[in-house]
């Protein structure tokens, strides 16, 4: 069984952290292709005075390997207020950002499945994924520069097969935007989920990160999260986001659709 983890947000889409399902023996099960769409609200004030939304939409394709995959993000953003900029997916306070709609940066990541669960040992998943600066830098929409994110993704399957507990531990190189000195972060998750039937799977987890500018709360949230199998190989995706300090969202939403071929 390889759950994967890793958020979305929406952001929860892009970073992956809802659940797949586990390798079996059909066809449907160990896909080549999957090919889906994502669509995302963030709302919080980030310890300003006003609100900051974000509108997000992304296209989402994927190639299954063996012992591996590789994912392409393509999004679209808006985002109103200003006061955020938006690194590897996540909101970040920053002074200047004047907000507006456009192509946000594209990612394109690449997981090899490391180690599978055998004795004492959980599955583990090595994750490598870059972020292209695609997104414009004055509306807020990215920071104009790449950033690199290396990530250790663990899975336990305990006994029974219906409870996973989920983690995963990273660090993200961030580019400095023009102006600005942007620290380098670190970023985990620690969850459970469970598999209430052959088509559901619930969790939920605690999300957080280091914060990349100075002054910053560094983000933490609670998330929710849920998959549900439609048809065989279509699965619809559910997440909720409830911010726990100023560094992340008072609130977000995520739904999203996925196809397995």
């Amino acid at each position: 069984m390889r759950p994967r983890t890793g958020l979305i947000g929406v952001l929860l889409f892009m970073a992956g952290m809802m659940l797949s399902s586990p390798p079996a023996a059909s066809a449907e099960d160990r896909p080549a292709w999957q090919y889906g769409l994502a669509f995302s609200y963030l709302t919080g004030d980030y310890g300003a005075d006003e609100n900051t939304d974000i509108l997000y939409g992304a296209a989402v394709l994927k190639r299954f390997f063996p012992r591996g995959d590789v994912t392409a993000t393509i999004p679209w953003l808006d985002v109103s207020g200003g006061g955020v900029t938006l690194i590897d997916g996540g909101a970040e306070p920053i002074a200047g950002a004047t907000g507006g709609s456009g192509l946000g940066d594209i990612v394109l990541k690449g997981r090899y499945y490391a180690v599978q669960q055998s004795g004492p040992l959980p599955f583990i998943d090595l994750v490598a994924s870059l972020k292209l600066p695609t997104a414009s830098e004055a509306k807020g929409l990215g920071t104009g520069k790449q950033d690199f994110t290396l990530a250790a993704e663990f899975a336990r399957v305990l006994p029974g097969n219906r409870w996973i507990v989920l983690g995963e531990l990273g660090h993200t190189f961030v580019g400095d935007p023009s102006g600005y000195d942007a620290s380098n972060r670190w970023l985990y998750n620690l969850g459970l989920a469970c598999r209430t039937s052959p088509r559901t799977m619930l969790s939920g987890y605690l999300e957080g990160r280091t914060a990349v500018f100075a002054g910053n709360d560094d983000p933490l949230s609670l998330l929710l999260g849920g998959e549900f199998k439609l048809t065989p190989g279509l699965y619809l995706d559910t997440m909720v986001e409830t911010g726990l300090n100023d560094g992340a969202p008072d609130l977000g939403v995520t739904i999203a659709i996925r196809k397995r071929i």
